[in-house]
C-alpha cells in the first residue's frame, strides 16, 4: 500500500455516491468511512486488500453489496455483440495470438476503479487500432512458449466486458495449443466491476474453461486470503497468466515459476517502476 493511493480509493466512494445517485449526506458518509479506514490501515498490505476492507465497511451504507451489477450485465453483453466481428477480426491478423493478447488487455480500458474515464468510442477507437499498438514489455514470447509446454493453464480474470475478450482470447490458445487445461479465475464476492462467478455464467465462459471462484472478494488476488481450492491450482497450474492491475498489484512479490502478467498500467505508481508511460500495455514475466 502507499499513501498516494489514498486518493483513488477515496475517488471510489465518490464514483459510488454518483452511480447511485447517494444524496450529498451519503457520500459524505461514504467518504469518512474510507478516510478513517486509511488513516488507520495496515500499510503492509496491498491496495486490492485495502479497499476489499473498505468494501466490507460502505455495504451497508449504500444498501448492497453489488451496486455495478446491471451495469457489468451491460458492458459484458455490449462486448458479447462484438465478440463474432472481434474474432474474425483476429482470424485475419498475420499476428493472430499476439493481436488476441493485444485485445484481451485493451479490454483492460473497462474499470470503473481507475482514474482513467471510459466510454465505448474509446474502446471502440483502441480495437481498430490494434495492430499498430506496441506493448511497451513484451514477453509474450516467453508466455507462449511456456504455454506450448504445459498442460495446464490458470488464467486469472479482471473486469466486466474484458471477460469476453478473455474468452477470444482462450479459444484461440486452445486452437494452437489444443492439449491445454483451461482455469479462468473469478472473484468470490461483489467488488467494483471484478468479475465473478455470475459474470462467467453471463458470457457462457464455461465453453472455453473451467471457471475457478478464489473465494475472496479483494479488488485484485490476495492470495492467502483466497480458498484452499484456489490456492493448490495457483500452485499446481503448469502456467499462470494474471490480468489487470489489481492481480499485479497482488501478486508481483508471488514467486512461482511461469507466472505472467498482462495490464495496463493506470497510474504512475505503476508505470514508473516499469519504466512505462502511463495507459501502457504490458505483458510482463515475473522473473
Amino acid at each position: 500500500m502507499h499513501y498516494e493511493c489514498f486518493g483513488c480509493d477515496i475517488r471510489q466512494m465518490k464514483k459510488i455516491s454518483t452511480f447511485l445517485h447517494l444524496s450529498i449526506e451519503k457520500e459524505a458518509q461514504l467518504t469518512m468511512l474510507a478516510d478513517n479506514y486509511l488513516q488507520a490501515c495496515d500499510m503492509t498490505k496491498t491496495n486490492p486488500e485495502i479497499m476489499q476492507e473498505i468494501w466490507s465497511l460502505i455495504k451497508d451504507v449504500i444498501g448492497t453489496d453489488n451496486p455495478y451489477q446491471e451495469i457489468k450485465a451491460y458492458y459484458n453483453q455490449l462486448v458479447l455483440s462484438m465478440s463474432d466481428s472481434l474474432y474474425a477480426k483476429i482470424r485475419k491478423s498475420d499476428h493472430p495470438l499476439e493481436d488476441a493478447l493485444k485485445l484481451a488487455i485493451a479490454g483492460n480500458l473497462i474499470d470503473f476503479a481507475a482514474k482513467h474515464t471510459f466510454d465505448e468510442r474509446t474502446f471502440e477507437e483502441t480495437v481498430r487500432h490494434l495492430s499498430e499498438t506496441q506493448l511497451a514489455i513484451n514477453h509474450s514470447n516467453k508466455l507462449f512458449h511456456a504455454i506450448e509446454n504445459s498442460r495446464t493453464l490458470l488464467y486469472l480474470g479482471d473486469n466486466c466486458g474484458e471477460i469476453v475478450l478473455d474468452k477470444l482470447f482462450i479459444v484461440l490458445l486452445k486452437e494452437y495449443y489444443p492439449h491445454l487445461q483451461v482455469f479462468y479465475g473469478v472473484r468470490g464476492k461483489p467488488i467494483v466491476n471484478d468479475v465473478t462467478v455470475e459474470d462467467a455464467k453471463q458470457v457462457q465462459m464455461h465453453e472455453a474453461a473451467e471457471v475457478l471462484s478464489n473465494g475472496d472478494g479483494a479488488l485484485g488476488t490476495v492470495l492467502h486470503r483466497t480458498s484452499a481450492k484456489f490456492q493448490a491450482c495457483f500452485q499446481d497450474a503448469d502456467t499462470v497468466l494474471c490480468k489487470g492491475q489489481g492481480n499485479y498489484e497482488g501478486l508481483s512479490n508471488c514467486h512461482r515459476k511461469n507466472l505472467f502478467f498482462l495490464f495496463m498500467a493506470k497510474c504512475d505508481l505503476i508505470a514508473k517502476p516499469l519504466g512505462v508511460d502511463k495507459m501502457s500495455i504490458v505483458c510482463i514475466r515475473k522473473e
